[in-house]
């Protein structure tokens, strides 16, 4: 009977972790865990100028449709997040959670329409040939690159309709705005 009052050795860790996530969900306003970029809402715009930038960054389009994705990695399908998630507020990639080693690719006009050759570690692209309109469709909703090889299993696949789709990829042509790379 003698330590019958006493709570388990485990609580007053697991209570420290539920307070920990707390405080970092609180301060992030949301489940977002930045780890050197700058992808968090306060370095998003303030308006959006196009549908394709605001499927962007938050993987619903101007009308209110959501923009599905399938896959991904554990923190994407936990959070429903959005290409802004993985690749940036600038578009330059980011660590991803909780594989934390492994960058995500830059999605900037240079990295994806110019050629890639002994650079190709730099964007996070591999040496491959750029890619279009056509192969960049594949790439977001079937994971597969120009040269036909599939992505990392952490890219989603993503539907949505073909207008969105090509406004999507009229907005990764479009160069970085600085509005989306000032951090607060």
């Amino acid at each position: 009977m003698s330590g019958s009052n006493k709570s388990p050795s485990w609580l007053p860790v697991m209570v420290g972790g539920i307070v920990l996530i707390a405080i970092v969900v609180i301060y992030n306003r949301g489940p977002s865990f930045d780890i050197g970029s700058n992808s968090g809402r306060g370095n998003w715009p303030e308006q959006f100028q196009s549908n394709g930038e605001q499927i962007y960054f938050t993987a619903r389009s101007s009308s209110g449709i959501r923009i599905n994705a399938e896959g991904g990695g554990m923190h994407m399908q936990m959070y429903q997040s959005s290409c802004v998630s993985c690749h940036g507020a600038d578009r330059q990639g980011r660590r991803l959670m909780p594989r934390f080693w492994i960058t995500a690719p830059a999605l900037t006009p240079e990295s994806l329409f110019g050629g890639h050759d002994d650079n190709s570690e730099k964007d996070g692209h591999g040496d491959h040939i750029k890619y279009d309109a056509v192969t960049l469709k594949r790439a977001i909703t079937g994971g597969i690159d120009p040269a036909g090889n599939s992505l990392d299993r952490e890219m989603p696949r993503w539907t949505m309709w073909q207008g969105d789709l090509a406004d999507l990829i009229m907005y990764l042509k479009s160069p970085v705005q600085a509005s989306s790379v000032a951090v607060k």
